[in-house]
């Protein structure tokens, strides 16, 4: 088979995916330095749109750090980007209907981000309007919604519950060996020892993906049932096989028919950090048979 790479300096790559169930969303595999640095994709209910996070690369001065940015919207064919809300956010979550979505607000520069106890629920409907709730922790990497979208669940070390009507916020789970949670379809806890973002399959709620911490460099998927996790090829990540190194993997989220993945990645490159790009995974199953 025929590969294209590219090399600068410390910078070799895998440039053109060969595996055809992968797709870009958002960025440039022509530029070293994209210049958006996207986190956090999560999809549409109707499986047409991707809402993520992302900040100028230029105001980052190549300083990239972890999963803070604005927030966005992309067709999922990449077409008809558009910034929603300029701010610093992180841990975005989508709610069931669709129409609104939750953010973490983050203060200060991208060198030195200052997390305060806020989070947003922007409802996307027209006019956009905001809602504002003042939390406990500071600290947050993710959030989810329940089930009838009356409660946001998020995680900093212990599990929180915010009743989004009366903004009552109460802990639901304390448990020291939680790297990362999710919600059954049931509202019932998944709690992982490993992955630090889980995400449970919408269809198949015994399998769930995720990465160790935010970004790293491969997919996970487990199985829950079987107590086996199993780490996808490399093929299936779009610069999973670099000749120095692989690049980074994060964030990874299940579309509605419970076989296609949006997630982050960026490349590898020698002594700094790269912007990650938003790409899909079509056939997430038939990739690991």
């Amino acid at each position: 088979c025929f590969v294209s790479l590219i090399y600068t300096g410390g910078w070799c790559e895998i440039k053109h995916p060969l595996n055809p169930n992968l797709k870009l969303v958002v960025g440039d595999t022509t530029a070293i330095f994209d210049s958006l640095h996207c986190s956090y994709p999560v999809v549409s209910p109707d499986g047409k749109k991707v809402y993520f996070l992302a900040a100028d690369t230029d105001s980052l001065f190549h300083y990239i750090y972890g999963g803070i940015g604005s927030l966005y919207v992309v067709d999922i064919d990449g077409r008809n980007l558009m910034k929603i809300l300029d701010g610093k956010f992180n841990a975005l979550s989508i709610s069931h209907s669709g129409t609104k979505v939750a953010v973490h607000v983050n203060s200060g520069s991208y060198f030195s981000i200052t997390p305060e106890s806020l989070i947003l629920i922007i409802n996307l409907e027209e006019p956009i309007t905001i809602d504002s709730f003042w939390i406990t922790s500071k600290w947050l990497i993710k959030s989810e919604w329940s089930k009838n979208d009356n409660y946001l669940y998020y995680f900093y070390g212990r599990i929180y519950r915010l009743n989004l009507t009366t903004g009552e916020e109460e802990i639901v789970a304390t448990n020291s060996g939680i790297a990362g949670f999710d919600l059954y379809k049931d509202d019932a806890l998944y709690i992982d020892s490993l992955l630090a973002i889980p995400e449970l399959n919408p269809i198949h709620q015994n399998y769930v993906i995720g990465t160790k911490y935010e970004f790293n460099g491969s997919l996970l998927i487990r199985n829950i049932s079987q107590g086996t996790l199993l780490e996808l090829p490399a093929s299936c990540e779009p610069y999973g096989s670099g000749l120095i190194g692989s690049g980074l993997i994060g964030y990874p989220y299940w579309f509605p028919d419970g076989n296609t993945i949006v997630f982050a990645a960026s490349p590898y490159i020698q002594g700094t950090g790269a912007p990650a790009e938003i790409w899909i995974l079509e056939n997430v199953f038939e990739q690991i048979k």
